[in-house]
């Protein structure tokens, strides 16, 4: 059987595809060099021998990673500052003082953070670990909502805006904590841009993985991406449905021990109340697929049939590679999708 000819504008598109994956790969250090990040973004996303037309060259890769490196430090900056601020939030009522460890690693092992609170809450919504505490504190604990946290019990601490103290053998400020990103947006969920207030947090999802035996296809990212794509295929024109499926485990970078009451709490006021139902439920729907429960509230909801459908879609998005979009193209689909339904004329 004849190969169907491939258009320009289709070589051109490819081209480019790879370009971006290279720069990606060698941007996020999975890769050191020009040549290896092309043959494996070929591989990724082409299963057909390439022709010298397709293949982009190491300009082309260089070009696209000086324009990702541009924008990755805004992105990772603009996450850092939303896991910030949603444990200022949380603390907020308790004047908490803040320190950032310019040298610790972004992880959730490296304390990142450390925090200064007159008293703490009880109960607690972060996952307490005790650790020894310093001289100055009456106790100190370690937790983790994507990145690494210490918080030191001092009842002394009075309503200065900042305070110094010694911390691993040096004097270090603390300085109050202005939330900035955590308070109710003033447009719609509607209106909202959902690739500019997400990204941030899918990106982090690639540094996450799961047993191997569960998840043998790999880190988070990945599999919200198969998710998104089995979605996308199952409900075409279904734009809330599609967010769903690639927003479903974004609790995991917050908290990956309360992962679904996380993502409630990221996604609470940012996006429309049918996307919370299907990313909230979804343990329980899980738990109907197996049938382990019954959950006679949820099949009330006009969108019962959906919820199973996004539990199978995360049930069966598990391959290992598997080709799917990357992020930016998932991003790109939603928000083409989007247009389209928003440009629909009304009658």
């Amino acid at each position: 059987m004849a190969r169907r000819q491939i258009s320009t504008e289709e070589t051109q598109q490819l081209r480019q595809r790879i370009a971006r994956e290279a720069a990606r790969l060698i941007a996020r250090g999975k890769v050191r060099n020009f040549h290896t990040a092309r043959m494996r973004a070929m591989r990724w996303l082409s299963q057909q021998k390439l022709t010298s037309a397709q293949v982009p060259t190491q300009e082309e890769v260089m070009q696209e990673l000086d324009r990702i490196t541009s924008v990755s430090d805004a992105y990772r900056d603009e996450g850092l500052q939303y896991l910030i601020d949603e444990v200022a939030s949380q603390l907020d009522q308790f004047n908490p003082l803040l320190s950032i460890d310019g040298q610790a690693m972004q992880s959730p092992d490296t304390p990142l953070c450390h925090w200064i609170v007159s008293q703490y809450p009880e109960p607690s919504i972060f996952n307490l670990d005790p650790i020894e505490p310093p001289d100055w504190a009456v106790e100190a604990f370690q937790f983790s909502n994507g990145i690494g946290h210490q918080l030191y019990l001092d009842p002394s601490l009075d309503n200065s805006d900042q305070v110094t103290r010694e911390l691993n053998g040096q004097n270090v400020t603390f300085h109050e904590r202005t939330v900035h990103n955590t308070s109710a947006p003033e447009e719609s969920p509607e209106d909202l841009n959902w690739s500019d207030t997400f990204r941030p947090l899918l990106e982090r999802l690639e540094s996450f993985h799961w047993d191997y035996a569960e998840h043998p296809e790999g880190d988070a990212l990945y599999h919200s991406l198969q998710v998104y794509e089995l979605g996308r295929d199952l409900h075409p024109y279904d734009v809330e449905f599609q967010w769903a499926c690639l927003l479903h485990d974004i609790g995991f970078v917050v908290d990956p021990r309360s992962p679904e009451e996380a993502a409630l709490r990221v996604l609470a006021g940012r996006v429309t109340e049918r996307v919370e139902f299907l990313v909230g439920n979804l343990s329980s729907a899980h738990r109907i697929l197996k049938h382990e429960t019954q959950a006679k509230s949820l099949r009330k909801s006009e969108s019962f049939e959906e919820l199973l459908d996004l539990a199978r879609c995360d049930r069966d998005g598990r391959q290992p590679g598997k080709v799917v979009p990357t992020l930016e193209e998932a991003l790109e689909q939603l928000e083409s999708l989007e247009e389209d339904w928003s440009d629909e004329p009304i009658e």
